[in-house]
């Protein structure tokens, strides 16, 4: 009787260790933020919107790195680059944790973008891309959603450990967060290994076309740039970054602007990640079973839905249902910036040009970033 040679699937082994580094990449250090630039600003003795053009560095630097991606993966591989990503994420909480000027503070908001380019949303594409054929869409969300979890935990735990009344009570949560991103390391270093360059050529099918929820060849990069669809893609996804993340970031101080308390909006803003953890696994839910163009549409039809939600919210009863109806309808939008990305690449593109593709399409989406935030 010959003996069946079973080969073990490693896949889910790096899917899980894709979630715990979105949980903990994302979750920790982006989701965090918000905590951090009144104490920075009391602490150094300087307004908050100085403190908080290190976002702004932030946004830059993910921006610039994202265009490079495609050459840098090929070059070190996944594992190389999460690993140095976590490295300088962990420097970018030590700077933060030690600063004592404004100087230290951006170098340290543009180390948190560097580390988000290697540990985030493209690289959460590219890994789904090259280790899943089917179920990508709801895959990627899942993954994605992790950002949420750990948000809340990051939350929790460094804002207990934030006194207001205490000046420089926020280094010890920067510290913890270092300490977290560092065993996370070490757990990836173990167990997350890249894929060998033949069984990523054996996973892609050898289709003219493109069929939903399967890899097909797709076209190279000189190829798709000449492509009408890859420009209007690209003005699409700048737009939706503008709008998106500027409307997302001003909607606590709006709420309270209108009357709204200031406990109530808290309480909105954590059910709302709450909620849009389940959101990101719903468009990739959706876009397994519908396809792009219903994916797409839906969440631009939310977002369009949720700004004028967000325009007639007031102080009062009706007001605030209406507050609670945009922190509910809203998150269905947020996936056209994240889930969404890696699925327009590579649904329109294919897999010859996928990683220079999706490192293009988070640079310009997080290029809107930075213009939606000041507006």
């Amino acid at each position: 009787m010959k003996q069946k040679n079973t080969k073990f699937n490693y896949t889910p082994v790096i899917i899980a260790m894709s979630f715990l580094m979105v949980m903990i990449s994302l979750g920790f250090t982006s989701s965090t933020q918000s905590l951090f630039p009144d104490e920075i600003a009391k602490d150094l003795h300087t307004k908050r919107s100085l403190v908080s053009i290190s976002i702004t560095f932030r946004y830059i630097s993910t921006a610039v790195v994202n265009i490079f991606f495609g050459f840098l993966v090929a070059k070190f591989g996944p594992k190389k680059l999460i690993c140095a990503g976590f490295v300088t994420l962990i420097a970018s909480m030590l700077l933060y944790a030690y600063a004592t000027n404004l100087f230290v503070i951006y170098l340290a908001g543009i180390l948190l973008g560097v580390g988000l380019s290697f540990t985030a949303t493209t690289m959460v594409g590219y890994i789904v891309g090259i280790w899943c054929s089917k179920n990508k869409g709801t895959i990627m969300g899942a993954v994605l959603a992790s950002n949420g979890i750990g948000g809340a935990v990051a939350i929790y735990f460094a804002g207990s450990m934030i006194n207001p009344d205490v000046i420089g009570s926020y280094r010890s949560a920067y510290k913890m967060i270092a300490i977290v991103l560092a065993v996370t390391l070490v757990i990836i270093a173990i167990f997350f290994k890249d894929k060998l360059k033949t069984d990523e050529e054996n996973s892609v099918k050898e289709t003219k076309t493109k069929k939903r929820g399967q890899d097909w060849v797709g076209i190279g990069f000189s190829e798709a740039i000449r492509k009408f669809y890859f420009w209007g893609a690209l003005i699409c996804i700048f737009f939706s970054g503008v709008i998106i993340q500027g409307t997302y970031g001003i909607v606590k101080m709006h709420l309270t602007d209108v009357g709204i308390d200031y406990g109530e909006v808290l309480a909105l803003l954590s059910f709302g990640s709450i909620i849009l953890a389940g959101a990101k696994f719903f468009t990739g839910f959706i876009y397994d079973r519908a396809g792009l163009r219903f994916t797409a549409s839906w969440c631009t039809a939310i977002a369009i839905i949720s700004s004028f939600l967000l325009a007639l919210t007031k102080a009062g009863s009706l007001g605030f249902v209406l507050a609670v109806t945009y922190n509910v309808v809203s998150q269905f939008a947020v996936p056209l910036e994240t889930v969404m990305l890696p699925i327009y690449a590579s649904d329109l593109f294919g897999k010859k040009s996928y990683p220079k593709i999706l490192g293009i399409f988070v640079s310009v989406n997080t290029a809107g970033y930075a213009v939606g935030a000041p507006l």
